[in-house]
């Protein structure tokens, strides 16, 4: 408390007038590159706003209008009541996540270097990313929300408040289904007795009160309750774009190659935990941060039917990383070079670089993710026991 506290009345003027004018800076870049209209707002966004605000605003939330969960939708009734470009108005709202995600990034950042200008400059890192100023700005994308709510699930983890750690996650999950490439994450935590089983009921409790709303306008609560069941059969490629797995099976659509795929997942995810909840070791900022970045890639690249913009999650925490082990920064280069190129792929129609080769590059980064997080686990074997003991 005292360290923290410390580095608050450290903070000086310059640090307040940087972050004043990387986030000027950064909100300017985005609003250049507001005009434009991706695919995703053509076909689908633009016509769920139109829809929401034809039948009343907030009076619509009951119709089932997309493939999201229902608080998407509430925000975009909110902002069918403001005069402004609709266009505009959905990038704005994602361009706000941007910087919560940039300052749970900082907060993350800063518990490593308290008092230095480190947290700030992760700050900085972040806004000007090209997938994050891509996938809000360019693409009117929403990833950025559900990733803020994410990161301050790894951010409360580091300050061991694991029930904001679960409810945050809970967040993340009513927005969008991509969060669950942190549930093994927290499932370990779980099992090494870091989390308490009884808070995991915060998971289905901040899913239930975010369909209510949409419920009691007239929507079907079995429709509600099922609509990450009906998004997971949308769509049928073994790989959209994205530099994993099965970018060496090329664009194919398989039923029974998805479906292995998906088991073939569960397994390895399986045996990863297996194997760090049996080994000993106790468990600190270093190896969260690890183990967090090393789920965040994992499970994008190794599930079937992901789209380019899936390894969002593992660019930001990769920064975090990278600024926890600077020695580590090629982890991030590889995670927000592919990604940056997986986005201009879909949003440009850039195919400048051989997508298989991008796969090879994350799959060397995985293996020597796990070879640090081994590495960390191994040093310090028995701390826990004479924890416990004591």
């Amino acid at each position: 408390m005292e360290t923290t506290k410390r580095a608050r009345e450290e903070v000086r003027w310059e640090d307040m007038l940087f972050l004043l004018l990387i986030s000027g800076a950064a909100l300017l870049t985005r609003f250049y590159l507001f005009p434009i209209e991706s695919n995703d707002y053509q076909q689908f966004l633009q016509n769920w706003f139109a829809t929401l605000k034809e039948n009343g605003g907030l009076a619509a939330i009951g119709m089932n209008i997309g493939d999201y969960m229902p608080p998407y939708f509430y925000i975009l009734a909110l902002l069918t009541y403001l005069p402004f470009n609709d266009l505009y108005l959905i990038k704005l709202v994602s361009c706000a996540a941007d910087f919560v995600l940039a300052y749970y990034v900082m907060r993350a950042v800063s518990l490593r270097y308290p008092g230095r200008p480190q947290g700030f400059m992760a700050y900085a890192v972040v806004l000007f990313l090209p997938s994050v100023v891509l996938n809000s700005a360019a693409w009117a994308q929403c990833d950025a929300m559900y990733t803020a709510a994410l990161l301050a699930c790894l951010y409360y983890l580091l300050v061991n408040r694991p029930n904001r750690a679960v409810l945050a996650f809970s967040i993340a999950f009513v927005l969008k289904l991509q969060a669950i490439f942190f549930a093994p994450f927290l499932l370990l935590l779980v099992l090494k007795r870091k989390i308490k089983l009884r808070s995991l009921v915060l998971i289905p409790a901040v899913y239930i009160l975010s369909i209510i709303p949409a419920a009691i306008m007239g929507r079907s609560l079995w429709d509600l309750l099922t609509v990450y069941v009906s998004q997971s059969k949308l769509y049928t490629s073994l790989c959209m774009s994205i530099p994993n797995l099965y970018a060496f099976l090329g664009n194919v659509a398989s039923e029974p190659l998805g479906d292995a795929g998906v088991i073939f997942a569960g397994g390895a995810v399986l045996m990863l935990l297996y194997a760090l909840y049996r080994k000993e070791y106790t468990i600190t900022p270093d190896i969260l941060v690890t183990i967090g970045l090393l789920f965040a890639i994992l499970m994008p690249f190794i599930l079937p039917h992901m789209h380019e913009r899936y390894y969002f999650l593992a660019d930001i925490v990769s920064v975090v990383f990278a600024f926890y082990f600077p020695k580590k920064l090629y982890a991030a280069v590889i995670m927000c070079v592919s990604s940056a190129c997986a986005t201009a792929n879909y949003l440009f129609g850039l195919v400048y670089y051989p997508q298989q080769l991008l796969a090879v590059a994350i799959l060397i980064n995985l293996v020597l993710l796990m070879k640090h997080l081994w590495e960390l686990l191994s040093q310090n074997p028995i701390q826990r026991r004479v924890e416990a003991a004591v």
